[in-house]
């Protein structure tokens, strides 16, 4: 389980990084968007690096305390959050 948290580490670190430059360019697009919605979107896109931080962070601390199903949770959160958030800027994308 630590080298998984390890790993984990290096991944949010660079997801952070590259999720503020996705960030910046979803909001751009979100811009530009006519759904309802779009003001949700853009939260969601600036939440981008800080759910990559939390994975990050939270791993370890739930794996301190011997949460190991909370930490492979939190593993598993940015690739849940990134899947609904395509999803749903693939949705906004065909209205």
């Amino acid at each position: 389980m630590h080298l998984a948290i390890i790993i984990n580490s290096i991944v949010s670190v660079i997801g952070a990084i590259l999720g503020a430059f996705v960030a910046a360019g979803s909001v751009v697009s979100i811009a530009n968007m006519k759904v309802p919605w779009a003001g949700k979107l853009t939260v969601a896109a600036v939440l981008i690096p800080a759910i990559f931080l939390v994975s990050g962070l939270g791993a370890w601390v739930a794996n301190e305390y011997g949460a190991r199903e909370v930490a492979i949770g939190l593993i598993a959160l940015p690739w849940g959050y990134g899947l609904c958030f395509g999803v749903a800027m693939l949705v906004s994308f065909r209205k």
